[in-house]
């Protein structure tokens, strides 16, 4: 069996270049950290260099505490250990609650493909422990019942969740988009902070101007190319941006490829020719969830959820064709021609 995992991000070639041209009057500070799989990348612009140095560092310290929360493989997390009472009901934290509340509404609009819920067959398939596996057809059917958000409580009230037996709850679909909402909460709070890039696996807040200028411009990478290939960029102001591509985490078997991007209803890797989603949002967990969903949905069907949201995206497929939102259209550009503009 063939393994090949890759960390899924948006390039921040022209990022890093904006931010740089003020380096020199040490304007710039920045942090990096490993947390939820992935490296996080923190960068301010600040008249006050020592300010930004300690927002950068409390970003970074603000994620990995956050990863406490919603991690469904560290024991020590409080989601692992919810996860082992959910048959009876389990009193959580309010942070917690959000988080999955509103990732259980915003699934909900998948036709079930997506889910709260999806733990038994992302642990069925080895995707959360990297102990990758190809279920048989039996196994996948026993467990997509499991995977279904329309059995799962939320007590408001009490702040209670409650499953039936078997379910299992995996944030991996929002957890690194809902982080960069955490990181951008932190900013908010410091007036001193002009700008800054929070940079987390496949997910990214862009916050306030970069040196000055009115938009940041960020790369979106090549599926079919090494990681830090682009094949085009978008020009964006403060918002969040989240990618899901089937490259992202995936292993061989027999000759055959298969992806972490499960379509529910079938237990198995979403097959509809789309290679990777870039969905653009005005907050970091629908970012996150909506590339997700658009993902397993397909294009067509993703548009009236983009809309309900308001959120815009770059659809990308396997014959190398791009389709991209209206709302993206004067600031999306193309620098492969390799690739085609539908």
């Amino acid at each position: 069996m063939k393994i090949k995992k890759i960390a899924v991000f948006l390039i921040l070639f022209s990022i890093t270049f904006a931010f740089s041209s003020c380096s020199g009057a040490g304007k710039v500070q920045e942090a990096s950290s490993f947390a939820m799989g992935s490296v996080v990348s923190v960068k301010t612009y600040s008249n006050n260099s020592q300010a930004g140095q300690s927002v950068c560092d409390e970003i970074t310290a603000e994620i990995s505490r956050f990863d406490k929360v919603i991690s469904k493989n560290d024991k020590s997390a409080e989601l692992y250990s919810a996860n082992q009472s959910l048959a009876s009901g389990v009193k959580v934290s309010r942070e917690l609650f959000d988080v999955v509340e509103s990732t259980k509404e915003l699934f909900s609009l998948s036709g079930k493909k997506a889910a709260v819920t999806s733990g038994a067959l992302t642990e069925l398939w080895g995707f959360d422990t990297d102990n990758f596996n190809v279920p048989s057809d039996g196994e996948i059917k026993s467990a997509i019942p499991l995977c279904d958000d329309s059995t799962l409580e939320l007590d408001r009230g009490t702040l209670t969740i409650k499953a039936k037996q078997g379910q299992i709850l995996n944030l991996g679909a929002v957890g690194k988009g809902a982080a960069c909402d955490k990181a951008v909460d932190l900013l908010l709070s410091h007036e001193e902070i002009k700008g800054a890039i929070v940079s987390l696996g496949g997910s990214l807040a862009l916050y306030g101007k970069p040196s000055g200028k009115d938009n940041f411009t960020i790369g979106i990478r090549n599926p079919f190319g090494e990681v830090n290939d682009i094949f085009a960029t978008l020009k964006l102001g403060s918002c969040f941006v989240s990618t899901s591509g089937s490259y992202e985490k995936t292993f061989e078997k027999d000759g055959v490829t298969y992806h972490h991007l499960l379509n529910l209803t079938t237990g198995k890797p979403a097959d509809n020719g789309l290679c990777s989603v870039t969905v653009v949002a005005h907050s970091g967990l629908e970012s996150d969830a909506l590339s997700t969903v658009c993902f397993v949905l397909g294009e067509a069907a993703s548009y009236p959820i983009l809309q309900k949201y308001n959120a815009e995206a770059v659809f990308v497929y396997s014959d190398k064709t791009v389709s991209v939102s209206d709302g993206l259209q004067d600031s999306f550009t193309l620098t492969d021609k390799d690739f085609t503009v539908e």
